[in-house]
Formats: structure tokens, C-alpha cells, sequence
């Protein structure tokens, strides 16, 4: 059924590449509204402004869940390179399996690319998986699929096209690589619930190689000539809601770097209204960030892993992000805001054959003693895991971040006539 509900949203995907969504039906960009707000660099910043009375109001909302580094390295795929009918990774998501498919809309960190088993799967430093990874995730309830990370080409371009085509067709937004030009220059749209979003998915780099002379467009990067500030731009007059999924920062360092701050704010600057990164195989803190030029967003700075054979506890620790947009519209005015934002611990347990992702509220010490780490690390422990997360949270202040209980809700638009304005196009 989830997948027949989402079938019928990505008919309303703008422009996108044929093979990636076909047939669709372009959807008109909305105007974000400016009545009764200041205007403070690019963004229009609504400060103070109340939420429409919900009395005689129609409210709608969309949940989102994502999570951060599914990073499969040998231990996880040797039974499935040994014998082809062990490639079922339902497991590895199982235990969050209920929370993902009670979001409305969920996104993973695909951090590694798939090749066909004649290719061999490979670990470090040049990654290729199973496509049965995809498998269990659309299994497992996804509907969004993060491609753009440093290891995309570690297989060469062939890999970026064996896993774009393993997509083509399936009911889930693959995003961040492109087969073609037209593919890279659209923006990906589409409404749930009434509201209507735009998703982005850029990478620092690709550990230092290039991508092909004559298909510079196979990979979203965040370019220095500023033309991914202009895709997220593109994307925030598309959609009401603009969410970016960036790949950047230092790995095993808990705080964002200068760098990641700076490309933060220009994508806030242009438009996005929500970030969810990854990269640094480390959780960072979330919250609500403010620019220099006072625009602000919820940002989840890293989510960390999902899943790895990463040797340390940090590494073992990954956050979920969960969020809710809301809209109330009355007659015809409406608004749209970020209503609520959590993180959730959930710690990769690591055992021969059975490497899965717990939730950290679910986890124990009898869990503990079971990890592969424990001999190695004995201080591995539910305390261990407990304390560095509520070290994280605590960290938020060191990187300009606000609790979002002091915040929310975080207006994104505010409507004022717009089924009656010919100038714009009801949401």
C-alpha cells in the first residue's frame, strides 16, 4: 500500500529525467509570499509571526524520518558475495522497520554505490555493493535514497549508470546523480498532504577524483562556481518546503567545520529551509541555525551511521531525524512552518552474520555484551552510547545551534490571497 501511495506522489515529479521519473506532469512553481515579512538577504525571514488561528482552519502535516551512512564494508555483504541467496539485508533495518513506514516520508544515506555481482563487491577504499541493499530498503519502507556522497564514483561512471537504471522505475526518489543534463537542471517536486516540496542532494567531493570530462552533470556536487547555490535556488521557487540533503564536513570530528557552516549558509541563504547532512560517519548536533544575513532553518549537521563495520563506539552511534511540516490554511490565506523536530540515538550492532540497527531507547547492556567491539573496546556499553549522545546534544550551542523546543514553530511561508492572486498558484 505504501508504495502504491507514493507511486501516485511522484506523479506530480517536476521535470525529471526520464529515467529517473517518467512520464510526469510538470508542476507550476509557487511564490512564497512577502506580506507582512522583512526581507533579509535572499530569503524572506518571518520573525514573530503568529500561526493562523486553527479554528475554522484546515491543518495538514508531513513526517519525515531519515538516517545517515548505510556504508556496507565486507563483513556485511560476505555471505551475500559467497552465495547469492544470502543477499536478503531485511534485517539490517527491521528494527526501525515500524517507525519508517509510520512516516509519510522517509530518507537514507545511501553512502556506497551498487555493481553487479559480476564486478565483485568491494570494501574500502573503492566500495561497491549489492543492489539487494536497495532492495531492502525499499522493503523497508523508504521512499527517498541520498546518492551523492564522496564514494559515488568509486566505481567509475559505469556504476553511477548500473545504479540509476537499478532505480529506474522503482517507486523512491534516487537523488544526487543524473544520466543526462536535463536530469541534473531539474528540480524534483512533489506534494504529500497537500504541501508541496522540492529535495536537492549535493557532495563535497568525490575523494579526490573527477567526474568524466564529457558527463560533468553525473554527480551533484558542491561546485565553487556557485552553481549548485543556483539548483538550490531553482528548487526553492519550485515547492513551498526546500530540503537539503548535503554531504559535507570532517569525518569523526562531532562538531561541523568552518566549511560545513559556510556551505550551510548559503544554502539557507538560497533558499533551503531544512538540512539533513552527512559525512563525518559521526553524529552532530541539530537545531535551529540563524545566518550572518539572519535566515534560518533546522539543521541535523550529521547524522552519523546507520550501519558499518566502523571500529570505534562514536562510529557505532548514529542519529534519526524526525521532523514535521506543517500547513494551516483558512479560506484563502495559509502558512506553513516546521512544527516539530526530534533526534534519536540508534547504535549498529555488530554481530557474525547479523549486523542491524537498534534503536538507542531499546538497546542494553546484554546487547553490549554481544557486539563484535566489546573485546575490543570494553568500555563498549548502553552508558557508553547514552552519554556521548547527550554529549551531542549539549554540544549544540559550540556550533551557533538553538534547541528547537525554543524555537518551533519555525515559520517557512506565509500565504496571503493566494487562490484569489492571478500572479500565483494555490498550493
Amino acid at each position: 500500500m505504501r508504495f502504491l501511495l507514493l507511486a501516485c506522489l511522484l506523479s506530480l515529479i517536476a521535470c525529471a529525467e526520464t529515467h529517473e521519473v517518467s512520464n510526469k506532469e510538470p508542476v507550476m512553481p509557487v511564490q512564497k509570499a512577502t506580506t507582512d515579512t522583512t526581507t533579509t538577504g535572499e530569503k524572506t525571514v518571518e520573525p514573530n509571526v503568529p500561526t493562523l488561528p486553527k479554528e475554522d482552519s484546515t491543518v495538514t502535516e508531513v513526517s519525515f524520518f531519515a538516517i545517515g551512512d548505510v556504508l556496507f564494508h565486507t563483513p556485511l555483504f560476505k555471505a551475500c558475495k559467497e552465495d547469492s541467496s544470502k543477499c536478503n539485508f531485511d534485517y539490517i533495518f527491521a528494527p526501525w522497520k515500524k517507525d519508517i513506514q509510520s512516516a509519510d516520508i522517509a530518507a537514507v544515506n545511501q553512502e556506497t554505490i551498487f555493481v553487479p555481482r559480476e564486478d565483485g563487491y568491494a570494501s574500502y577504499p573503492s566500495f561497491g555493493s549489492p543492489e539487494e541493499v536497495g532492495i531492502a530498503e525499499m522493503e523497508a519502507g523508504f521512499d527517498i535514497i541520498t546518492h551523492a556522497t564522496n564514494h559515488t564514483i568509486d566505481r567509475k561512471a559505469s556504476a553511477v549508470d548500473y545504479t540509476i537504471d537499478f532505480w529506474t522505475g522503482k517507486p523512491v526518489l534516487a537523488l544526487g546523480i543524473h544520466k543526462t543534463l536535463a536530469g541534473k537542471d531539474s528540480v524534483v517536486v512533489y506534494e504529500k498532504n497537500g504541501i508541496r516540496f522540492s529535495f536537492v542532494n549535493f557532495t563535497y567531493g568525490l575523494n579526490g577524483q573527477k567526474l568524466p570530462s564529457d558527463r560533468p552533470y553525473l554527480v551533484d556536487l558542491l561546485d565553487s562556481n556557485g552553481n549548485w547555490v543556483e539548483m538550490v535556488k531553482k528548487a526553492e521557487a519550485s515547492a513551498e518546503v526546500t530540503v537539503a540533503f548535503m554531504h559535507f564536513g570532517t569525518e569523526y570530528v562531532d562538531l561541523p567545520t568552518e566549511e560545513a557552516q559556510t556551505y550551510a549558509e548559503l544554502a539557507i541563504d538560497a533558499g533551503a529551509d531544512i538540512l539533513v547532512c552527512a559525512h563525518p560517519h559521526v553524529i552532530e548536533p541539530y537545531g535551529i541555525y540563524t545566518t550572518k544575513a539572519g535566515n534560518r532553518a533546522l539543521v541535523y549537521w550529521s547524522l552519523g551511521n546507520f550501519i558499518s563495520n566502523q571500529q570505534d563506539i562514536s562510529t557505532n552511534l548514529g542519529g534519526v531525524a524526525k521532523f514535521t511540516v506543517r500547513k494551516v490554511q483558512k479560506e484563502n490565506l495559509s502558512r506553513v512552518e516546521v512544527s516539530s523536530a526530534s533526534f534519536e540515538g540508534s547504535v549498529t550492532q555488530q554481530e557474525v552474520g547479523n549486523y542491524h540497527a537498534i534503536p538507542l531507547n531499546a538497546y542494553s547492556d546484554s546487547l553490549a555484551e554481544r557486539h563484535l567491539l566489546k573485546a575490543k573496546i570494553p568500555e563498549l556499553s548502553l552508558k557508553a552510547f547514552e552519554d556521548l549522545f547527550q554529549k551531542n546534544l549539549e554540544n549544540a550551542p559550540k556550533c551557533g545551534t538553538e534547541n528547537p523546543e525554543k524555537v518551533l514553530p519555525l515559520p517557512i511561508v506565509n500565504f496571503s490571497n493566494v487562490l484569489s492572486d492571478s500572479g500565483k498558484t494555490s498550493p
